[in-house]
């Protein structure tokens, strides 16, 4: 295998390429490619069978952190740690980030829902984060796939990617820019909606598949929406100043209320947090 590539400049171009994505996300969706960054992300990035385009380590960084072995063929790149923090989305980088071909899934390429499916159809999340946050929550659930529904949701953000804790990869995770679309595909396939919407109610009891959808924390689900929905759908809350959750939170409540009954925890997978 070659020697690592020793990028020590930050006015390389592929370094100023990766800076540049920082400000212009969508270049990089353009580009087809999602980055995964600290060993955990890269090592889950490579469990799912992604295609490693780019390896940056950063040895000063990494210390004596294990680490996975970059594939067969793929382009190693060294740099020092002043370089690596600035191609770095996150505060404290651990020295190792992937670029991966991003997956893209498609509406089509989801199997038929199962009589249990569940499903996550996050509205107008447009913070990466958030988004990461809610996939995760989704596969702590259970769920088969999640929907991102608008013009400018990014699932395979770096932020994303660590808030997910690289679930992303895993989970289908279908980016529809227009709710029509996602509506359609719903109605098509069978699957319930049941739409969280101010003035909600609890889940009614269903045999069949349900999605759950959640909008954006500031305006919330739009009236196409509601027009659609099976049920809408609430979180009892106590009497006070606080009158919503964010949409993570929501989704943790609202996924895990309509997983009881649909499976049971495994012994292993049980969790006090």
């Amino acid at each position: 295998m070659p020697e690592p590539l020793p990028i020590t400049s930050a006015t390389n171009p592929r370094v100023k390429r990766l800076v540049r994505w920082r400000s212009r996300p969508a270049e990089r969706r353009g580009a087809g490619v999602a980055l995964a960054e600290g060993v955990r992300e890269v090592e889950r990035a490579l469990e799912a069978g992604l295609v490693c385009t780019a390896w940056w380590a950063c040895p000063q960084l990494l210390g004596g952190r294990t680490v996975p072995a970059a594939p067969p063929g793929v382009e190693r790149l060294t740099c020092p740690a002043a370089v690596f923090e600035r191609i770095a989305w996150h505060r404290r980088p651990e020295g190792l980030l992937g670029e991966f071909v991003a997956p893209r899934a498609r509406l089509d390429d989801l199997p038929p829902a199962a009589a249990a499916g569940l499903y996550l159809v996050a509205v107008g999340t447009e913070k990466p984060g958030n988004l990461g946050a809610m996939v995760r929550t989704a596969a702590a659930a259970g769920c088969d796939a999640v929907l991102a529904v608008g013009p400018h949701v990014d699932p395979f953000h770096p932020a994303a990617v660590r808030n997910s804790t690289a679930a992303v990869f895993h989970l289908p995770v279908v980016a529809v820019a227009e709710p029509e679309a996602a509506i359609a595909f719903l109605r098509a396939r069978g699957i319930a909606l049941h739409a969280a919407l101010v003035g909600g109610g609890p889940a009614p009891a269903t045999g069949g598949p349900v999605a759950v959808v959640i909008g954006p924390e500031d305006r919330g689900l739009a009236p196409t929406w509601a027009a659609a929905a099976d049920a809408a759908i609430g979180i009892p809350m106590a009497p006070g100043p606080v009158d919503s959750l964010n949409a993570a939170a929501a989704a943790a409540v609202l996924l895990f209320d309509a997983a009881r009954g649909r499976w049971s925890f495994p012994p292993q997978r049980a969790s006090p947090l």
